[in-house]
């Protein structure tokens, strides 16, 4: 990959655009205090990256006693979030350096896209918060595919899209989950670094600290 190659960069948004992980499970941690839950809240990162196709369910409830059914959590759970996402300024959650650094994309020439496994009114309006939405020439949904990430399906659709070659464009991600899904893909995928849940990012091709260390390999 030199500077010269790259056209294209293709974005997740949780957890590289925004840092809504923080907020889910500072959300999830309270639910689980306020309903009494003997769930670790560490179980639940497992759902860091993960698309609602994906069932990670029987992992995070493995070997607790639960007062309630498992599908009675997820329905509680589900309407706890519903609740306070409500409440929440999603714009206070964008990282600092994101729209600086999509501007100097585009002012360099390079096509963006967001591929999120979010849904597209979530994905929309996290955009508008922070007034990013016109910054990109696509915006995707994994909801569109018949498979979510770790499969490559969305970042594919990127790529014909632009049409462009694999070697012209890069995938930035934080999960394991979207990791795989940019290498499935063919794509040079770079990590934002993850410091908080211990993520398994060893697949990434490079690392960057936030995303202003793009602009030093483009």
């Amino acid at each position: 990959m030199t500077k010269q190659t790259i056209k294209a960069v293709f974005f997740d948004l949780d957890g590289v655009l925004i840092n809504s992980e923080v907020m889910h499970q500072r959300i999830t941690e309270d639910f689980l205090r306020e309903e009494r839950l003997p769930i670790p809240p560490e179980r639940f990162y497992l759902l860091i990256g993960s698309h609602k196709s994906l069932n990670p369910w029987p992992q995070i409830f493995a070997g607790i006693d639960l007062p309630i059914s498992e599908e009675e959590v997820r329905t509680r759970l589900r309407k706890y979030k519903q609740v306070r996402l409500a409440q929440e300024d999603y714009g206070s959650y964008i990282f600092p350096e994101v729209k600086q650094v999509l501007s100097k994309l585009k002012e360099k020439g390079l096509r963006i896209a967001c591929a999120s496994s979010s849904n597209m009114a979530y994905i929309q309006e996290v955009l508008d918060s922070g007034e990013l939405r016109g910054l990109f020439d696509l915006i995707v949904t994994c909801d569109d595919f018949q498979r979510s990430k770790p499969a490559p399906d969305i970042y594919l659709h990127c790529l014909n899209h632009f049409q462009l070659p694999k070697q012209q464009c890069i995938v930035v991600e934080d999960s394991e989950i979207g990791i795989a899904a940019g290498k499935s893909a063919g794509l040079t995928v770079i990590a934002r670094k993850d410091t908080i849940f211990h993520l398994n990012q060893s697949q990434a091709d490079g690392f960057i600290d936030d995303l202003t260390g793009l602009l030093a390999l483009l």
